[in-house]
């Protein structure tokens, strides 16, 4: 029986693999940060509520796109993450939401 080597596979893929999960990462470690600043005062206007969301969605966005593209997971599951990031991001890429927005400004 032939064994495989595994580590000159697909050093093409595992770089881009190394890649994505380091961009997850950093993309994760950032929000966190940012989170962590960010006045809990702004959430409570529903507005904020959804301010909020929409910059959850982009701190997570690189994983979700990881997840919609990993066959382990089952088609109809990637399926609706799949709609539901696009929903969000056409929800953050409306300008009625995104002008309407000024921090502090309910304050």
């Amino acid at each position: 029986m032939k064994l495989m080597n595994l580590k000159n596979r697909n050093p093409k893929g595992s770089a881009g693999q190394i890649t994505n999960q380091a961009a997850v990462d950093r993309s994760i470690r950032t929000l966190m940060q940012e989170m962590k600043h960010e006045p809990v005062v702004l959430a409570e206007t529903p507005l904020g509520r959804l301010q909020r969301v929409l910059k959850i969605y982009g701190g997570i966005k690189p994983l979700l796109v990881i997840l919609t593209a990993t066959p382990l997971i089952p088609s109809p599951w990637r399926t609706a993450l799949k709609t539901f990031a696009q929903s969000l991001e056409a929800l953050a890429t409306t300008p009625e939401v995104t002008a309407a927005f000024k921090a502090g400004k309910d304050l």
